[in-house]
């Protein structure tokens, strides 16, 4: 698996309506040639790890290589 969403990396919503986001989680999803830009905010990614934790046997989590686990992420 090679999806990554690195929660070290925030876009403040600059230009923040009344009860939208402080800031967004940037992604690019892929679509067999086509790329498209994705911003989460904070309770949709929260939302997603607990749907992955309610469901493990949908989405088993990928095991860290020895080099992975030295660098500290997925790489």
């Amino acid at each position: 698996m090679r999806s990554l969403i690195d929660l070290g990396e925030k876009i403040a919503n600059t230009e923040r309506r009344f009860g939208a986001a402080k800031a967004y989680y940037p992604a690019r999803i892929v679509y067999g040639a086509r790329e498209y830009p994705a911003m989460f905010t904070a309770r949709q990614i929260s939302a997603a790890m607990q749907r992955a934790g309610a469901n493990p046997e949908d989405w088993p989590v990928p095991r860290k290589s020895w080099w992975q686990r030295i660098c500290g992420r997925w790489a």
